[in-house]
């Protein structure tokens, strides 16, 4: 499923590129003091936990716990930069968690500070810190329980995303992520039905792998400059729904042949070359999705560049 005549793979990295390059070129040495910062918690007498994980700049990893702690975080941070943030309280059996890494201190005379809007929230980033986006000595690692349930927010500014999410108990999970690459899994089926699951990347390369083992009612994409592959592969024990935006950019859908698919197109520029679909009406059907008792049926509008969906088995 092509528009032939969308923006070549090598134009749409550029344009992601730059939107995080341009923000900060050539910049001065800056001085760094590394520290560690760790907190971790039992999870006994906890039924649930809302998390929210906020990153600017760095490496975040996110996975499941071994050990039974209802979360595990571990902060590397340049504490002349930056500062961590943690906030935690607890409502009758549920705890709330706030995990956030700042920029420390007011911007300078220079005003090299940046807004990075995300959704519902900005992060002043400097300058110099983005263009140590690379640097491999800050991170957030974060471990969950895998058998609390949780509802998991995360915004991440610029930064390299590993999440690897299988395995947990996710009520929902809503990720939005700024200029970033960013990879999401879910080896392992969710130990929960999700309700809803919600992304959002920016200028980014996003990745997210077996969707189906993330157990969701309805799926919500939005995408603005970058390369998108959303991999629908997993264990699918029913049906679903998805609404996918992709501004500009090149997008790639892999779809579980034994699923029954349907895709309606919301754009008119938006053109199909669609192997194994059979346009009905205003849809397009694979051809068991009459007589297959798991169904997926996705809207799809994307504005400029190109669309590809492979059928896999």
């Amino acid at each position: 499923m092509r528009n032939p005549g969308g923006p070549t793979r090598p134009l749409i990295r550029t344009a992601a590129l730059l939107a995080i390059a341009s923000l900060g070129a050539a910049a001065p040495a800056i001085a760094q003091e590394w520290r560690d910062f760790r907190a971790a918690r039992q999870s006994e007498g906890f039924a649930s936990l809302d998390a929210e994980i906020v990153y600017g700049i760095g490496r975040l990893t996110i996975t499941r716990s071994a050990q039974p702690f209802l979360y595990d975080v571990h902060m590397r941070y340049d504490a002349e930069r930056f500062a961590p943030v943690r906030s935690w309280n607890v409502e009758s059996d549920q705890g709330r968690l706030r995990i956030a890494l700042t920029s420390a201190g007011t911007p300078d005379e220079d005003d090299r500070h940046v807004k990075v809007h995300l959704d519902d929230f900005d992060l002043d980033l400097d300058f110099d810190d983005l263009t140590r986006l690379g640097d491999s000595d800050g991170r957030l690692a974060l471990e969950l329980h895998p058998g609390i349930p949780t509802d998991l927010r995360i915004r991440a500014g610029a930064s390299e995303n590993r999440l690897e999410l299988g395995g947990l108990s996710l009520s929902s999970l809503d990720l939005a992520t700024g200029a970033s690459s960013t990879r999401l899994s879910f080896d392992d089926a969710n130990l929960r039905r999700m309700s809803q699951l919600t992304l959002k990347a920016g200028a980014a390369e996003f990745q997210a792998e077996k969707l189906g083992n993330a157990r969701f009612d309805h799926l919500s994409f939005h995408g603005g400059i970058g390369e998108v592959t959303l991999d629908f592969t997993g264990t699918w024990e029913q049906s679903a729904t998805a609404s996918i935006v992709m501004k500009l950019g090149e997008l790639k859908l892999r779809l579980p042949s034994d699923l029954g698919i349907r895709i309606r197109r919301r754009s008119l520029f938006l053109a199909f070359d669609a192997e194994g679909f059979t346009q009905v009406g205003d849809a397009y059907e694979t051809a068991n999705w009459d007589t297959a008792d798991t169904r997926l049926e996705i809207e799809l509008d994307a504005a400029v560049g190109a669309v590809r969906v492979d059928l896999v088995p």
